[in-house]
């Protein structure tokens, strides 16, 4: 079961006061299907919402909805509300007029609990989330476009961050940051899911500081690579030139010492070196040798 599933199978499981429920019954019926006095119907794969749905539409408006089942590999619940008089009641009840402009009642969530459930009735009717340990997506395709941009505004009042693209003839009101997300998961009362989405976030957060640190040590690696190179170069040069055991006792004993042991890093070479000399001491030294070995190469191109 995907991510998105068990997110909205647990949204059914909240238990929601009277108002909520009629505040989450708004969200089902204005983001589903059709909403209007001739047809208020909602289609569902999931029979976790087919069934709360149904339950809130007896329990809150005395309606028992026509439920068709379609579909061989998958059932679809098409839940249906057709009577005129029982479409009527319902639109009348959240504030329409007959006109068949339909635009958000904020007189359904006056309170704040009740603008969660009408939060969540939305997204069981018309939202997804991608799995959070593959990316951070939440989306409402809502097919209404005036409807999507009361809904955009709506979420913005609330002090959310939607973005808004368009998928064919349906806007999209999304989210791609972990920390909306998470808020827009308390706020509908997914609060098992926001334990576990906090968790994919430490997680996510933990595994990416190893990779960059590894990153870093490899980048190290790379350079300390590249200097041991150049260094041992810097010293053939002397060697082929016969200047390498006129060095100072102190440059020929590190100039061997790298020879030796081209792999080894500074601090390595420190110990190897049996002395008590720091890592930019050593540094200094390999780089006065590759000072000498460099002058000692324009010299033979000027001599040639």
């Amino acid at each position: 079961m995907s991510f998105c599933s068990e997110l909205k199978n647990d949204l059914c499981i909240e238990k929601r006061s009277g108002c909520c429920q009629v505040a989450e019954c708004y969200g089902f019926m204005l983001f589903g299907r059709s909403f209007s006095f001739k047809n208020i119907s909602l289609i569902t794969e999931n029979e976790k919402i087919s069934a709360r749905y149904i339950k809130y539409l007896k329990k809150n408006f005395a309606i028992i909805p026509a439920v068709k089942k379609t579909g061989k590999k998958v059932t679809i619940y098409n839940i249906s509300v057709t009577d005129p008089n029982s479409c009527a009641s319902v639109m009348s009840a959240f504030g329409y007029n007959g006109a068949d402009l339909l635009s958000i009642n904020h007189d359904v969530f006056k309170r704040d609990c009740c603008f969660g459930s009408f939060i969540r009735g939305a997204f069981l009717a018309c939202g997804q989330m991608s799995d959070p340990y593959k990316n951070y997506h939440t989306e409402f395709v809502i097919r209404d476009f005036t409807l999507a941009l009361e809904f955009y505004s709506l979420l913005i009042s609330r002090g959310l961050s939607p973005k808004r693209s368009m998928r064919g003839n349906s806007t999209v009101i999304y989210f791609n940051q972990s920390e909306t997300i998470e808020e827009l998961l308390t706020l509908m009362g997914a609060n098992k899911k926001v334990l576990e989405f906090i968790e994919v976030q430490v997680t996510k957060t933990i595994r990416n500081k190893e990779n960059r640190k590894s990153n870093l040590e490899m980048g190290n690696i790379g350079k300390q690579v590249d200097a041991s190179f150049a260094q041992c170069r810097a010293i053939d040069v002397l060697i082929k030139a016969g200047k390498l055991e006129a060095l100072s006792d102190e440059l020929y004993s590190v100039a061997m010492l790298r020879k030796e042991n081209p792999g080894a890093s500074l601090s390595e070479l420190c110990r190897l070196s049996g002395e008590a000399i720091t890592r930019s001491g050593l540094n200094h030294r390999l780089k006065k040798i590759m000072e000498m070995a460099e002058k000692l190469i324009e010299e033979q191109k000027n001599d040639d």
